[in-house]
This record gives structure tokens, C-alpha cells and sequence, in this order.
């Protein structure tokens, strides 16, 4: 070596070889003393000052193939750092030939192949050669070589086989340094180089070596600007592949990849995104369905812009939600809904285009578009990304003509609102965009629609109230008061029908089970158990396959199952245990008939009480007593009046809460009102379970003495509930007796509240007063002084009953209490004199002018009209209302008055018509609200005709109540006032609208002919009726009713036949007369007839022609919907009418 100021040389001349032709190294002990000292040597010179010549002869016999392919493995290892440092002190150029360096190199990869085995001794020198191949950047050498293709393919298959996740941070970077090189300095990158790299972005790839897939990112991204013209290359040549070979398993590949690059390295893709937007418009269906998916989960990376650097392919992706082709559609709402959880921001220019794909005419792609919605995590920013519109639209899927859609709908709407229901109450703007889910849920109800009600029944303790994720009662009570709060009316009516269906359910359930348990081979028990099947099968989807399930589960003799299923719809269980029990019961029945399980589980999930259970009620309680501002009060108030209907053991269970005195001592008369009310419902509910104590017994008498109008009547009828509590009755009926006094005016409407239920529910303490004040009773109801005070006025406004003056309130309740007291009255007691006096009063009250009346006139006429038929529901005072008196409440269905007609057909009439209260003789009075003028009055009569009143039969197979009505609907429109003779083709106008509302609610294919020949009978008869004066009427409405189903028929296209059975006219109105003149003569006008014919057969629009009674709808009422559930089996007096 030189002096320090001069260029370094080498002064180890190494001895290798044994003799000058260097075929034979010296000893192996020699040779690796000599290539050590020589690699020392080597590495501690520097490029800068070594004197190159003096290592020529050192560089030349590095070269030898003796050395170069030396059987030891550490000879190869101390040759190739040696070699590997020349070529750093030679750099830039290299003292070796292209084939020189090509034989080197192919030693330096076989090298580097052994960097995997990190416990080898020559380990070290390894990576010394690494790190120098990637700090000199030698491997430009050969990558500058014209055919070092196979060298360069040879580097890339060999580092990336050899990186894994195990080794150091460090040596991962200088593989990547090598590998980089090596595509940046050759002219052009081999096609082998370009496989490799890809094959590192499959998802095998990425399993077995993460590590490689991680060095390929990363030189991707590195070279994305080499690498875009080789990448868009190959898959051009996919896609010509795949378009000539007709497969496309090898594009589908492709697009794969795609996807992976543009995760790890997007800017390699610059020229592919293009032509994915090619394929957009490709005519084969399965690539532009490929180029959707690709360019979607594109859009969709998180971090990236693409939709911004590429907007003419993000115009040309959203253009293909109209595709022609349904798959398309498919695979495009699927990724556009996806778009909500990964680009919020960019997704809310899709709102408007997903909820048209929720109505897109293809079922599958509303189901696609419903199922995508409903797999969303609903955290904050999706929420916002989410909008409106589509809430909606998914909304409406759920009343969709296909199962399928409905289905995924109501799952998706749920599973959306378990996500942010615990927002609710903390967020206003979350309750306004999603607290109306509920709502549309339980309005389902209405399509009445086993599949739907199955299927709301499963979500609704789940992902609706959630109760599974809640441990305390308290919180869960909470949880279904903040959800029933949301609720709309018309929810609140779904949401109680379900409670009445769960009810209905759980009562032929357990019936059915404790057959079940009682066993045996009585042949009585096993019809028993086949009928109730059959009627719990129609409530549920797939009737026949859970009837046969059923039929199985009582073949199985195992009593376990039966008491376990049995437990979970018992009131007495709580929530815990409902589904401890469940889960038990249908874990022995999988393990007994696993084939049961399923088609099964619809019912026990409706009959499980895990909704409305007793360990919530005493929290209802606690919420209904809070203050009236209190945020539940409400919804606990109402939950509780319904649950007392449906439900009344669970409140039995908790009585003691309901009926504590502190309840009825609140300041807020309101608060004491409420909680009266529940009781009152509880008494009515369940009789003989008041309680009865010394402080209850006080407070309520002190508010039947000086409480309210509702204070005192409320607390009336609970103390005539209580056991022993005669003398009580006795006591206060004498008191409220004297408050008639006229120096008491203040508390007469109070007092005569409480008597008109002391005189329906305590008729022997009423009845030692009766006398002495009956007169003074039929004397006000019938005097109407503000009437007389402005004779002119005409109808005056509807008022609300709260509303009227405490006159008004008096008069009104002494016409209650005339008809409580002969309502209320056993047989032996009822008196010709007693029957007169009441029936004459409310006679005189519904048969009135109808004209010139207060509002307290209006309700003493509705509260004597539901009077009417309060009484004929009575069975030993059910002919006091005889045929004029029913001619007389049809009217009241026509009432002037909106709140009169509604709330007699609706609260009253309907709801006695459902529960079979009063006779079928009353059914074609609903039948007279066809004139009626408010929107929503006709839907309720339609449904409470179609759903309860026509499954009215007296004996299987005869024809329904509704049916055997036809005739009686006749009499009735015969005698109405409506009718007028001078006026021939007007009258059949207006009444064949009567007959035509009818038709449109009982008529049908199956039955057409047996009206058709009740019709017809009619002629065969006369009227009863005032010596039989409007039988003609009878005959020329027969004809108009045959004309008519007849006119029906052939516009449906149903044949008319004789009636096979023998039919009766009701004989309290006609009877049959002989001859057949009548028979043979036509009364119908044939004028009518041929302008209803040209009518009909033109298409053109009748003219309605408008009933003289049906006043315009009052400016209160105008334009709303009433409120009238009339499918519930309303209880008489729940309300305080």
C-alpha cells in the first residue's frame, strides 16, 4: 500500500490455486484463510483513492470456475463479496466482459436465493452482497446488457421468494433498492419481470407471503410511471384473450388484480381506468357487470380520489344504474350503497339514484338494493351520507308486492335503527331522520299479511327494541316507551294489534300444548288439537307445513318441550326467564325433531312474551304517575290503558302499584285522572281483583264527592268494582243523590257522572233513589236551553265534551244515567213503566230534527244512539229496541254532524258489530255511511266488514251474517226519508249507491248468486212495517240489487247461478205473501236502467248524486283522519263516551 497522500493498492496478494492453470485451489483450511483476508482487504478500501491496477490480477482470478463453483458453499459466499467489492472500487465501469458479468451475477442470485436460511454460518457475507448490490447499484451492469432478460427474471422470481415477514426492516428495503434498479435502468422491462411483480398481487400470493405482496406494493408505487405502459399491456392482452377464447375466468382474474393494484399502488393504473370505462359499454353483460364491480370497490378506497381524477368514468359508472340489463343494476346499487361506509362524502351524490334502484321494476334489484343497505355500520358519517329519500324509499319496500323485497326491507329498515337507537334521545336531528322506522314497521300491520307480521313479530324485541343488549328492566322499559313515543296513531294501532295477535296466538298455543301434555289416544282431544292447528296455522306463513309441524310436536309425548314453551307465553314468566325457557325447550325439540324447528319458530317468537312483559308494567306505572311533562307519560299511559286490555294478569301481578293511594293524591288533577282511568280498565279487565283497603276506600270516596267530572266518575265505577263495598255504594249514592239540590249546582255534572255509574254497575244502591229522581232526569235530558236561548242559529260548532258548560255536562249524563239504569237492571226489575220511560226519552232525543242544535244536543243524541244499542246488547232487553228504533239509528249514521256519525259507527256501532254485542240485525246500518263525505270513514267500514263482520257465520257453511244482512239493508232503504216518488230516477241514483257500497264489501265470486237470490226473494214478500205501505219501494229496490250484481258479475266476469240452499227472510220485517204478479211485474225504471247501462258500457263518470241528510264535514273535523282502530275488539266504555 502506498503512503496515505497516494492511491491506495493492495498489498495482500492472495495464493488461491495450487498450480498457474488455476483448476485446483489450494486446501480448503488455506484457501479460506486466504479469501478472508483478502474480503478485508477488499472492504476497507474506498472508490476514491484504491489504485485499480493493483487489483487486476486479484479480479482475474476471482473469475476462476474452480472458485466460482466451489463445492463449499463458504468459498462461493467469500468469492462473491470479493467479486462484489471489485466491482464497487471499479464503479462506474466494470473489469469483466457482458458474459463475464452475466456468469457473475447468476453466482451473486444463487447467493442471495440462500438469504432465507438466516441460522447458516455464511449468513453475513450473504447479506454483505446484498447490501452492496444495493448501495453500489452493480446490478445496472447487467441490467444495461441487451439479452439480460433471463438474469433480470431470475433476480425478481428468486428476492421475491426469498423476503418474508421474518426478516430485518433493513434487508427488506435493500431487496426493494435491487429490484428498483432493476427496473429503472433496462430500455425496457421483460414480460417475465411484469409476471412476477403481478403474481405478488393475487390473494393466494398475499396469504402464503405477505411480505412479498408488501415489497411488491411498494415497488410499484415506486415505479408506477415505468410500470403503467407494461401493466395497461397486460391486461389489453387479457382482454383480447378472454374476448377469443369466449372464457372469463382469466378477465375475471384480471380485474381482481386490478383491484389489488390500485390498492397497494393506484399509479400504476393510469391507462387501465380508462379502459375499465370502455367496458362499461361493452355488449357482453357478465364484463360490464366486472367493470361496475372493479370500478366501484375503486371509487370506494379509502384515501383515494378517483372519482375526482377520473370523472368522465365516474359519470360514465353512475350512467349505468339505468342499464338495460338487470345484473348490471344489481351489481351497481350493491356498490353504490357500499359507497355510504367507505366515501360518505362522495356517496351523497348517489342518494337520489339509489332510491329510484329501490324502486326499480326488476324484484332482484330491490332486493339487492334493500339487502346492500341493510349490511351498512351506521356511524356518524354514513348517517349523514344517508339520505333522506333513501330512508324513504326502503321504507315503502316494505309494503312491496314480493315477499322477497319485503323481507330484506323490513330486516335492512330494523337493523339500520338498532344501530342508532341509542342516539335517539341525545340527538335531535338522529330522532327526526330515523326515529320514524318504527312507525313505518308497525303500520304493516295494516296489510294484514302472515309473512309480513312474521317477520316484524322476529325484529321487533331484536333489532327494534333491542332488549338483548340491555340488562336492566328499568332501561328496557325505557327503551320501549322511547320507541312507542315515536310511534305515529296509526303505528300505535299496528303496534297494539300485534299485541292482540300475540294474544290471540299465545291462547291457542297454550291450549294446544296442554292438550299436548295431557296425551293419550282420546279421539276428542285429537280433533281438539288438529282444530287448533288449523286456526294457529293462519296466522303464520306456510300454513300447511306448520300445520303438519304442529300435528308432529303433539306425536312426540314429550312433556318437557310442552311445559318449557308453555312457560315462555305465561304472564307470570319475566323477559330472563321467557328466554331461558325458549331456548331450552327448542334445544330439546332440535335434538328430538330438528325438522321442527324451523317451520315452527314463527310461532313460539310470537307467543314468547319478550315485548310487553310483567316486569316492565310496575316501571309503566312509575312512568304513567310522573308528571304529565315527564318525556314518556304519554306513551306510558297509553302502553298501560292497552296492556290492561290485552294483558290484564300482568297488571294483576302488580296491582298493588297500580292501585297505591299516592297515585290518586297527586296536585295535577290530570295525573289523578290518568291513573283512574288504568283502573277503571284493570276492573273492567279483571273482575273481582280491585283491592280493597281502609285509605283507598277514603280517597276514592272523597273524589266521588268533590273530584272532577272524570275524578268522580272513574272512582265510582272502581269502588262498585271492590268486594263488600255495597254499603260504600249505598253511602255515596245518597250523596251524590243530594248534590241535585239546586244549591249545589257547582257539583251537578260531577254528581251525575258518578250516578251514571253507580246506576249501571251498583243498580240496588241506585235503585232506592231511582224514583225520586227519574222525572227531574227525563225532564233535562229533553230540555235544551241554549237551544231555546238562539232557536235560530242552526247547528252550532261541535265541541269537545270537555268542553261544554257544566249545564251541558249535567244534561248530557242525565240522559247516561236513564239508560244505565234500565241497561243496568236484571230481569226481574225491568218494569213495562221503567222501559217506556227510558226508551220514549232516547227515542225522542235520536228520532230529533237533526237541525237548529246546541252542542250539547249533538252529544246527548250520540250518547242516546250508543245508549240504544248498549241496551239492545242486553239479551233480556235486546227487543226494547225494536225496527223503528234501528230505522232511527241508521239516520244517526247519516248524522249533519261529523263527530256524531263517526263516533256512533266507529267507537260504537263497528265495535259492537265485532265483539257480537249486539244482534246481526244492526249490520246494515254501516252500510249507510256509503254517502259519507270525510276521506278514511268508508276505508275503516270497509275493513271491519271484509275482516271481522264476514267471518260471522251462524253454523259452518251457511251464509254469513254480513250475507243474510242483504234483505234487511232493503227494508231499511225503503223506509228511509231519503226516498222520494216524485223524483224516481234521482232516488235510484242515490241508492244505488247504498247497494253498489255493499257489493263492493261483501260480493264476490263464491257468493254472487246467493245474494243474487236474496234479492230476488224479496219480491216474494212484504213489508211488516206500518201495515206493509212501502213494500213497493221493497220490490223496485229487489230489482235495482239484482241489476246491479248482475251489472257486477259482468264486469268481472262471474257466472250467476241458482242458489242450491233454501234461504229465510228475516220475519220481524217481512212476510211471505202469495200470488206471483209481483213476481212477474218489473217496477225498476228503465230509464235508470238504460242510463246505467250506457253509463257502463261508455266507461264514462257517474254523476254522484248527493243524500239530503249528509251534512258537509265540520270545520273541526274537516280534512282528518279519524282515528278508529276497527279490527280491536273495543271494550264498552273505555273511552269516556
Amino acid at each position: 500500500m502506498t503512503s496515505d497522500s497516494g492511491p491506495h493498492e493492495l498489498s495482500f496478494q492472495p495464493k488461491l490455486f495450487a498450480n498457474a492453470s488455476q483448476k485446483k485451489t489450494v486446501p480448503i483450511a488455506e484457501l479460506y484463510k486466504q479469501l478472508k483476508k483478502l474480503s478485508k482487504e477488499l472492504n476497507g478500501l474506498e472508490q476514491e483513492t484504491v489504485d485499480t491496477q493493483s487489483l487486476d490480477a486479484v479480479t482475474r482470478q476471482l473469475l476462476a470456475p474452480s472458485l466460482l463453483r466451489h463445492k463449499e458453499p463458504g468459498v462461493v459466499a467469500y468469492v462473491s463479496c470479493c467479486i462484489a467489492d471489485i466491482l464497487r472500487l471499479y464503479a462506474p465501469e466494470a473489469p469483466y466482459s457482458e458474459d463475464e458479468i452475466k456468469a457473475v451475477f447468476n453466482v451473486f442470485i444463487d447467493q442471495l436465493q440462500l438469504l432465507g436460511d438466516t441460522d447458516n454460518q455464511f449468513f453475513a457475507l450473504r447479506e454483505y452482497l446484498l447490501t452492496s448490490l444495493a448501495t453500489v447499484r452493480t446490478p445496472a451492469l447487467v441490467a444495461m446488457q441487451a439479452d439480460a432478460e433471463d438474469t433480470i427474471s431470475r433476480f425478481f422470481t428468486v428476492l421475491f421468494g426469498v423476503v418474508s415477514t421474518g426478516q430485518a426492516h433493513n434487508m427488506q428495503m435493500q431487496i426493494l433498492d435491487v429490484l428498483q434498479q432493476l427496473v429503472e435502468e433496462p430500455k425496457t422491462v421483460p414480460q417475465d419481470v411484469i409476471d412476477v411483480i403481478l403474481l405478488q398481487f393475487t390473494r393466494r400470493r398475499q396469504q402464503d407471503n405477505a411480505a412479498a405482496h408488501q415489497l411488491a406494493s411498494d415497488l410499484a408505487t415506486n415505479t408506477a410511471d415505468i410500470l403503467q405502459k407494461y401493466i395497461y399491456q397486460y391486461f389489453n392482452d387479457v382482454i383480447v384473450s378472454a374476448g377469443q377464447a369466449g372464457t372469463l375466468d382469466d378477465l375475471r382474474a384480471a380485474h381482481v388484480l386490478i383491484l389489488e393494484l390500485n390498492r397497494a399502488a393506484p399509479g400504476t393504473l393510469l391507462n387501465v381506468v380508462p379502459q375499465l370505462e370502455e367496458e362499461l359499454s361493452v355488449e357482453d353483460v357478465d364484463i360490464r357487470v366486472l367493470a361496475i364491480s372493479v370500478l366501484g370497490e375503486m371509487f370506494g378506497e379509502k384515501g383515494h380520489t378517483l372519482a375526482k381524477r377520473y370523472e368522465a368514468t365516474w359519470t360514465a359508472w353512475k350512467g349505468r344504474r339505468a342499464d338495460a340489463a338487470a345484473a348490471v343494476r344489481v351489481e351497481w346499487v350493491e356498490r353504490a350503497v357500499a359507497l355510504y361506509q367507505q366515501q360518505p362524502q362522495l356517496a351523497r351524490e348517489l342518494n337520489a339514484d339509489v332510491a329510484a334502484k329501490l324502486s326499480d321494476v326488476d324484484e332482484r334489484v330491490r332486493v339487492a338494493a334493500c339487502r346492500s343497505l341493510g349490511q351498512l355500520e351506521m356511524g356518524t358519517a354514513v348517517q349523514g351520507a344517508l339520505g333522506d329519500d333513501v330512508v324513504s324509499a326502503l321504507g315503502e319496500r316494505c309494503k312491496d308486492r314480493r315477499a322477497a323485497v319485503r323481507a330484506e326491507a323490513i330486516v335492512a329498515l330494523a337493523t339500520l335503527y338498532s344501530q342508532v337507537v341509542g342516539e335517539l334521545e341525545q340527538s335531535t336531528t338522529v330522532r327526526r331522520k330515523w326515529g320514524g322506522i318504527p312507525s313505518t314497521i308497525f303500520e304493516l300491520r295494516y296489510i294484514n299479511d302472515p309473512d309480513i307480521d312474521s317477520k316484524v313479530e322476529s325484529i321487533m324485541t331484536g333489532a327494534i327494541l333491542n332488549f338483548a343488549k340491555i340488562r336492566d328492566d328499568r332501561e328496557k322499559c325505557r327503551r320501549l316507551l322511547l320507541v312507542f313515543d315515536s310511534l305515529t296513531p296509526k303505528a300505535q294501532n299496528g303496534f297494539f294489534s300485534y299485541m292482540r295477535r300475540q294474544r290471540d296466538a299465545i291462547l291457542m298455543a297454550d291450549t294446544f300444548l296442554e292438550l299436548c301434555e295431557r296425551g293419550g289416544d282420546d279421539a276428542a282431544v285429537e280433533q281438539q288439537q288438529r282444530a287448533l292447528a288449523a286456526k294457529l296455522s293462519a296466522f303464520f306463513p306456510d300454513r300447511v307445513k306448520l300445520e303438519s309441524s304442529l300435528a308432529q310436536l303433539a306425536g312426540l309425548r314429550d312433556n318437557d318441550v310442552y311445559a318449557g314453551l308453555r312457560q315462555t307465553m305465561d304472564v307470570r314468566s319475566d323477559i330472563k326467564t321467557v328466554r331461558k325457557c325458549q331456548k331450552s325447550a327448542l334445544k330439546r325439540l332440535a335434538s328430538l325433531a330438528p325438522n321442527l324447528l324451523d317451520t315452527t319458530a314463527p310461532l313460539w317468537k310470537c307467543a314468547g312474551l319478550t315485548t310487553i312483559n310483567r316486569v316492565l308494567v310496575p316501571y309503566l306505572i312509575e312512568n304513567a304517575s310522573a308528571s304529565r311533562q315527564g318525556p314518556f307519560h304519554g306513551a306510558a299511559v297509553t302502553l298501560l290503558n292497552y296492556t290492561v286490555e290485552v294483558f290484564p294478569e300482568m297488571l294483576e301481578l302488580s296491582k298493588d302499584e297500580l292501585f297505591a293511594v299516592e297515585g290518586l293524591q297527586a296536585r295535577d288533577a290530570s295525573a289523578v285522572e290518568e291513573r283512574l282511568k288504568l283502573m277503571v280498565q284493570f276492573a273492567k279487565a279483571v273482575p273481582n281483583a280491585v283491592p280493597r283497603s281502609t285509605d283507598l276506600e277514603n280517597r276514592l270516596a272523597a273524589l266521588v264527592r268533590s273530584g272532577t267530572v272524570a275524578q268522580a266518575k272513574r272512582a265510582a265505577f272502581v269502588v262498585t268494582q271492590m268486594s263488600g263495598a255495597a254499603d260504600l255504594c249505598a253511602a255515596l249514592t245518597g250523596d251524590v243523590v243530594d248534590c241535585l239540590d239546586d244549591a249545589k249546582l257547582e257539583r251537578r255534572a260531577p254528581a251525575f257522572a258518578a250516578l251514571s255509574r253507580f246506576a249501571l254497575h251498583a243498580p240496588a244502591a241506585y235503585a232506592t233513589y231511582a224514583e225520586r229522581i227519574s222525572q227531574f232526569l227525563v225532564q233535562m235530558a229533553l230540555t235544551d236551553a241554549e237551544a231555546e236561548a238562539n232557536m235560530d242559529a242552526g247547528d252550532a260548532e261541535w265541541e269537545a265534551r270537555e268542553q261544554l258548560s257544566d249545564m251541558g255536562l249535567a244534561r248530557v249524563y242525565a240522559v247516561k244515567i236513564l239508560a244505565h239504569w234500565l241497561a243496568g237492571m236484571e230481569r226481574p226489575s225491568v218494569t213495562r213503566e221503567i222501559v217506556q220511560m227510558v226508551m220514549g226519552t232516547l227515542r225522542q232525543l235520536v228520532r230529533g230534527s237533526g237541525f237548529g242544535r246546541s252542542a250539547v244536543t249533538q252529544h246527548c243524541v250520540l250518547v242516546a244512539a250508543s245508549s240504544m244499542l248498549k241496551i239492545a246488547g242486553r239479551g233480556h232487553l235486546e227487543r226494547a229496541v225494536g225496527v223503528a228504533d234501528v230505522q232511527s239509528l241508521a239516520l244517526v249514521v247519516q248524522d249533519a254532524t261529523f263527530e256524531v256519525r263517526s263516533s256512533f259507527l266507529l267507537d260504537k256501532l263497528v265495535p259492537a258489530l265485532a265483539s257480537r254485542r249486539v244482534h246481526a240485525r244492526f249490520i246494515p246500518l254501516v252500510f249507510l255511511a256509503a254517502h259519507e263525505v270525510e276521506p278514511g270513514v268508508l276505508d275503516h267500514v270497509r275493513h271491519a266488514v271484509e275482516q271481522r263482520l264476514s267471518q260471522f257465520r251462524p253454523t259452518p257453511g251457511s251464509p254469513s251474517l254480513v250475507e243474510s244482512s242483504l234483505p234487511r239493508l232493503l227494508h231499511i232503504l225503503a223506509h228511509h226519508p231519503d226516498w222520494d216518488d216524485a223524483e224516481p230516477l234521482r232516488t235510484l241514483e242515490l241508492f244505488a249507491h247504498y247497494v253498489d257500497f255493499y257489493i263492493s264489501c261483501v260480493c264476490s265470486a263464491q257468493n254472487v248468486s246467493l245474494l243474487f237470490c236474496l234479492a230476488a226473494k224479496v219480491k216474494s214478500a212484504r213489508s211488516k212495517v206500518q201495515g206493509g205501505q212501502h213494500t213497493q219501494r221493497l220490490y223496485v229496490l229487489s230489482e235495482l240489487a239484482q241489476f246491479l250484481l248482475r251489472e257486477k258479475s259482468k264486469a268481472a266476469n262471474w257466472p250467476v247461478n241458482v242458489y242450491p240452499g233454501e234461504l229465510q227472510l228475516p220475519d220481524d220485517l217481512f212476510e211471505m205473501v202469495d200470488g206471483t204478479d209481483q213476481m212477474r211485474e218489473s217496477y225498476l225504471d228503465p230509464e235508470f236502467v238504460a242510463l246505467r247501462s250506457k253509463t257502463s258500457g261508455s266507461g264514462a263518470k257517474r254523476t254522484r248524486t248527493k243524500p239530503k241528510r249528509v251534512a258537509k264535514p265540520s270545520k273541526k273535523s274537516r280534512g282528518k283522519q279519524p282515528q278508529v282502530d276497527s279490527d280491536s275488539d273495543a271494550m264498552d266504555e273505555v273511552s269516556d263516551n
